[in-house]
């Protein structure tokens, strides 16, 4: 029999490998753990820097079952080189779950958080929302909240509209209210777009809350919507702004320093100028989209510059 008879049969597609397994995996080059849970699994990995970032997924990963699917910022810890603990979810349901809570709490009892030189807790959206509430669980920690929600409590919030299957969840559980826990943190670092009412209602609620002074820093990012982590990230700007908050203090100065760059995006002129228009003031508008074109031309000399040098 020729081996034209006897075709080799076509190989099986592997299937996707998670990175974390080369550094936690039974070859790794770290330690660390995976909790399997079915609502909210956790993954643990320990780095050389005393630095511990906590973080937890947003509403857009829920529905992400694929087996190569990594906690918020996986990548970016990874590459500082920071201990990391992602919480991950597969439900919306803002972190709402007796157990998670318990086993946070279960956490915090043991000493998990302690013995390092900095914690930080972050994510964005229903993230932020659990980075800021559960941040007192490391009293002092700092906070990297993008466009949080204070609570989806409706006692708490009656104007919040939004996220039906969140304000359905079981608000009486502990860790519900981030306007609660502001009074423990370091330092919570609230980004936001001012002109998004929903999330400057929150926000507001977070500045205003007992012990909030000095410790909450409101950051506008104007005209990102609900979006400043992926407005940030398409700036530059997002990986300089986290690792301020990792191995510094981030400053406002520092912040809308690198928020300059949002005058060369696309997106920064088309809601600008949607925000012009929609109260019919046409003329602002093109002023708009002159003053963006300007920059445009700008940013290409000098970079034309610096090639020709």
């Amino acid at each position: 029999m020729s081996a034209r008879d006897n075709p080799v049969a076509p190989k099986a597609k592997q299937a996707a490998q998670p990175i974390w397994l080369d550094e936690i995996g039974p070859c790794g080059t770290a330690s660390g753990f995976l909790e399997a849970d079915p609502r909210h699994p956790m993954l643990f990995v320990r780095r050389r820097r005393s630095v511990l970032l906590v973080t937890f997924d947003n509403l857009a990963n829920v529905r992400d079952r694929s087996p190569d699917r990594l906690p918020w910022a996986y990548k970016f810890a990874r590459d500082n080189q920071v201990c990391h603990l992602g919480v991950y979810a597969h439900l919306p349901n803002w972190y709402r779950d007796a157990d998670l809570i318990a086993r946070m709490q279960r956490l915090a009892d043991t000493g998990f958080f302690a013995g390092y030189e900095r914690c930080v807790f972050a994510g964005s959206s229903m993230g932020a929302f659990a980075a800021l509430t559960f941040a007192r669980l490391a009293p002092g920690a700092v906070v990297l909240a993008f466009n949080p929600q204070s609570t989806l409590d409706e006692a708490l919030v009656p104007f919040e509209t939004r996220y039906r299957a969140g304000r359905r969840q079981d608000w009486s559980l502990p860790f519900s209210d981030a306007a609660e826990a502001v009074a423990d943190l370091g330092r919570a670092h609230v980004f936001y777009d001012p002109y998004f009412e929903l999330d400057r209602k929150h926000i507001a609620r977070l500045v205003e809350a007992p012990g909030a002074e000095r410790r909450v820093m409101p950051l506008k990012c104007w005209f990102s919507n609900h979006k400043s982590a992926v407005f940030l990230r398409k700036i530059d700007a997002l990986k300089p702004v986290m690792q301020a908050a990792l191995f510094g203090d981030l400053t406002a100065a520092e912040f809308y320093a690198l928020y300059r760059g949002r005058r060369q995006l696309p997106w920064y002129r088309g809601s600008l100028v949607h925000y012009f228009e929609k109260d019919g003031r046409t003329a602002m508008a093109e002023r708009a989209t002159r003053a963006f074109r300007s920059n445009m031309r700008e940013q290409k000399g000098r970079v034309g510059a610096e090639r020709g040098a």
